[in-house]
């Protein structure tokens, strides 16, 4: 293990972790096992791995005169130039309804059987049951989806313009404000 390199990982993310540890401890004294701490100090060790290869990785983006945020924006903007081009509405169903969709189905699901609205018994003991509780949560989660990405479409306009219209109001007014 190279000292250095632990101090400037130890520097950069100490912050995060200071934040980060009375939530997990407050979750294992109540959960009553340190399987959660156990997870929290592997993803630490996780960060500490990858670390050495995100910082040359970013030094070799200011070597060409970038950062992360603008290879976020390139990346950004290829794919939003993708979707806008299918529409509004199959944004909606594909990305909300199908994909964002099933995600909020399973938290969704989750939290009603964690929450003992719905009974896991009750599901188990008849096929029916268990198929409507599906149906009705993916529907849920569907609709959801839905709405979540109707309300995010202007915004992923704007950002697109911004990043891709140098003359648009919003631009200009950021080269003034820098001024």
């Amino acid at each position: 293990m190279r000292r250095g390199l632990l101090k400037s990982f130890i520097r950069s993310n100490y912050k995060s972790t200071i934040i980060a540890l009375p939530f997990i401890l407050v979750l294992v004294y109540f959960d009553h096992s340190s399987y959660i701490l156990f997870f929290f100090l592997l993803s630490i060790a996780r960060d500490y791995y990858h670390y050495e290869a995100r910082q040359s990785y970013i030094n070799s983006l200011k070597a060409k005169g970038l950062t992360p945020d603008d290879i976020y924006n390139i990346n950004f903007v290829k794919q939003w130039d993708e979707i806008r081009k299918k529409g509004l509405w199959l944004y909606c169903i594909t990305d909300g309804g199908v994909i964002l969709g099933a995600y909020l189905w399973l938290g969704i699901s989750v939290l009603l059987i964690a929450t003992s609205i719905v009974k896991f018994q009750n599901l188990v003991d008849e096929p029916g049951n268990m198929f409507a509780f599906i149906g009705y949560t993916y529907l849920t989660g569907a609709v959801i989806g839905i709405i979540i990405n109707r309300i995010r479409w202007p915004y992923n306009e704007g950002r697109f313009v911004k990043l891709t219209d140098p003359l648009s109001e919003d631009f200009q007014q950021m080269l003034l404000d820098d001024q």
